[in-house]
């Protein structure tokens, strides 16, 4: 809280509660040295909660009770600025919902270019791959998919990657996950 912050609280104060003396430097000087850590619409709010209680309908409050359960503003994080990195390839992102979306991508666009490098001997640009638009990006993985499915000797492999454009039902997905 600023200076006039304060200042407002304790007119609030004295016009609320008659009893309660404001005139002295010395009381302006200490709730400022407590208040300035803290938000004053915290404190505003704290205050009319205070006063709305029946039992502190004629005692004022105090600079300790108004900051009571209140966090300091130093002590508080802003979610908002926080950045989050792909624990793949090290990009940040501010939004959760964009990093889950960019680490689905960065988790297929590893798997095609592995698979192709493994399967066709085939290198690929992985930056076009993230430049995609979703639509060709699914489409491209697609048709990989169908390749490996078409051209692979393991039959596990073939099975799994039915389950892709065919889901299973519960019952034939754990029989499948509990064979060995």
């Amino acid at each position: 809280m600023n200076r006039e912050e304060v200042l407002d609280l304790l007119d609030t104060i004295s016009v609320s509660y008659k009893n309660f003396v404001q005139d002295t430097d010395l009381l302006l000087k200490i709730w400022e040295e407590v208040l300035y850590q803290y938000d004053g619409g915290e404190v505003k709010q704290k205050l009319h909660e205070y006063m709305a209680l029946e039992q502190f309908q004629y005692q004022p409050p105090t600079v300790d009770y108004l900051v009571s359960g209140l966090t300091k503003v130093c002590d508080k994080v802003d979610y908002t600025k926080q950045v989050v990195y792909c624990h793949l390839c090290k990009r940040p992102f501010n939004d959760a919902e964009q990093l889950k979306k960019h680490t689905e991508r960065c988790l297929s666009v590893r798997y095609i270019v592995r698979q192709c490098k493994k399967r066709f001997n085939k290198e690929v640009n992985k930056r076009e791959l993230y430049e995609m638009n979703q639509e060709e990006f699914d489409k491209r993985y697609e048709d990989l998919l169908k390749k490996i499915q078409a051209t692979t000797t393991d039959e596990r492999e073939k099975i799994r990657i039915g389950f892709i454009f065919n889901p299973p039902q519960a019952e034939v997905a754990k029989k499948y996950l509990n064979q060995k």
